[in-house]
């Protein structure tokens, strides 16, 4: 085997460790989590919140509920840090 063979084969095992590990560790969360999770980032900023929660149509506040959302829905989910 020469080096190229090897580095491709290195290569391809690293992608495969990569997409194995994203896999296992996003495995177990709902669409509604995943969902959640991505816009806590934009929770802090109050203008970006309001231009997410415009353009995406979901709450910034870790709710999936639409629009500004107080806490009260009865699917919230707590997500800790």
């Amino acid at each position: 085997m020469d080096s190229e063979s090897a580095y491709a084969l290195l290569s391809l095992s690293a992608l495969a460790f990569f997409y194995l590990a994203t896999q296992t560790s996003l495995g177990g969360r709902s669409q509604r989590q995943l969902d959640e999770a991505t816009m806590l980032p934009f929770a802090d900023d109050e203008p970006v919140a309001r231009r997410m929660e415009h353009a995406t149509g979901r709450s910034s506040t870790g709710c999936s509920c639409p629009g500004r959302c107080d806490g009260s829905c009865a699917g919230r989910i707590e997500i800790e840090a």
